[in-house]
């Protein structure tokens, strides 16, 4: 006999959180039906089947879920003398399309909505309205993002028709446990709403637009975008000798990455787009002297002020004695750094970055690391080196150019524990 049990999602056995789902076992099979929520362990009462109230808005959620397991038990009790006829894909299958039809219901129909409704903010019109402000500031990396993150959510929604103000915790809460739900990661959600977030902002702030801060989803009281701890990026010092000892080709493209890479050690973990576009005249009085273009805008941001290492001089040494047009110090973008279509240029620089991304990753492999080497290790390397060299987080945040503290400590998450393990080794040694 069909039987229906809720129950956070089993198939999800080595994380934290959980979709919720209705078992359903029929004839020695189980399928998992959504319900569209997604929570911690801690969040589950399992003696009373329940949502706890520790769950934010617990009471909605609750009765939302068991809505659902009522409309399946009126599956079951409406196919109750052909169940035995019936798959367990088939019953699932049944279920599945009353939720379509619960779902359908709760809309209005197009021809019936408000007029008022048509001149109201859609998610597709107003991210395009932002997208031209940020093509016109040459901000293609956020262009991006804004055009991915609206993908995404408009996917889940199934057309474009999507309001602004028809996307509120509830809605956010339901796309999560989709994208979760089909196997991806709470960090890669969590990319794409901190764009939506800022295009809820700039809406709300617009005088154009009907949106209010009652509007807004996010925040206290609101959806939090949560993100779950990232794997290590650093690598042990040694590594960074190991990758200096290669002995490559003068010339070869590994040689080249391998320089780039360890440059930007050099130059306190420098991002690989500022090494693109770095210039010659950044030299001064035996310094480097940029300021970052993901922040290069407004007057408070860091001008950075770098040391030219003996290590680094030599790097640069090399490069310098091409024969080029151009004033980089690099020949990355040599050959479209002059055109005047920013858009191509960033075109480019995207395909050269995963280009060294590739490479780096082959010069890992040649040197036996376990962990992928890219753009971002050089950086969290020099960070966590400091650490345990005993600098401060202040100052190693200052160096890195961060803003505020909660920046610098996302960078030490992982290794606080280890850098206290080996102080109390020290004293107990």
């Amino acid at each position: 006999m069909a039987k229906l049990t809720l129950m956070p999602d089993p198939r999800y056995n080595k994380v934290d959180s959980k979709p919720l789902v209705i078992r359903l076992s029929h004839k020695g099979k189980a399928n998992y039906l959504k319900t569209s929520y997604i929570l911690k362990i801690k969040d589950w009462d399992e003696k009373g089947k329940q949502i706890k109230s520790s769950y934010p808005n617990s009471v909605k959620a609750n009765a939302r879920v068991q809505k659902k397991v009522s409309l399946a038990r009126d599956v079951l009790s409406e196919h109750f003398t052909i169940l035995k006829q019936l798959s367990s894909d088939d019953i699932a299958n049944l279920i599945n399309a009353r939720f379509e039809e619960q779902d359908k219901e709760k809309l209005p129909q197009i021809d019936t909505l408000p007029s008022s409704k048509s001149n109201k903010t859609t998610l597709k019109t107003y991210c395009e309205k932002v997208v031209a402000r940020y093509e016109k500031a040459n901000r293609f990396g956020m262009v991006n993002s804004f055009k991915e993150a609206v993908r995404v959510v408009l996917k889940f929604y199934g057309n474009d028709r999507l309001l602004l103000s028809d996307i509120d915790e509830t809605f956010l809460e339901d796309l999560e446990a989709d994208y979760i739900g089909s196997g991806n990661k709470i960090n890669g959600l969590g990319v794409h709403l901190r764009a939506i977030r800022r295009i809820f902002n700039l809406a709300v702030k617009d005088k154009e637009t009907e949106l209010t801060a009652n509007d807004y989803p996010f925040g206290r009281g609101g959806y939090s975008i949560k993100r779950e701890k990232a794997n290590k990026r650093a690598v042990k010092l040694d590594v960074i000798n190991d990758i200096r000892k290669l002995n490559y080709q003068i010339g070869s493209p590994l040689w080249h990455h391998r320089n780039y890479f360890l440059f930007m050690f050099n130059m306190r973990g420098m991002n690989f787009i500022d090494l693109a576009f770095l210039t010659t005249d950044a030299i001064k009085d035996g310094r480097i002297r940029y300021k970052r273009r993901k922040t290069k805008r407004g007057n408070s941001v860091k001008e950075f002020n770098i040391k030219i290492t003996e290590e680094s001089q030599q790097i640069i040494n090399h490069y310098s004695k091409r024969k080029v047009k151009t004033n980089l110090m690099f020949p990355i973008l040599d050959d479209v750094i002059n055109q005047e279509d920013e858009r191509r240029i960033y075109a480019v620089y995207q395909s050269r970055m995963r280009n060294h991304n590739r490479r780096l990753n082959a010069i890992g492999k040649e040197i036996g690391l376990d962990t992928k080497l890219t753009t971002y290790v050089a950086r969290h390397t020099f960070a966590t080196a400091g650490l345990h060299k005993g600098v401060s987080k202040a100052q190693i945040g200052d160096m890195l150019g961060h803003t505020n503290y909660y920046t610098t400590e996302a960078y030490f998450a992982d290794f606080d524990k280890e850098v206290l393990d080996d102080a109390a080794d020290q004293i107990l040694s």
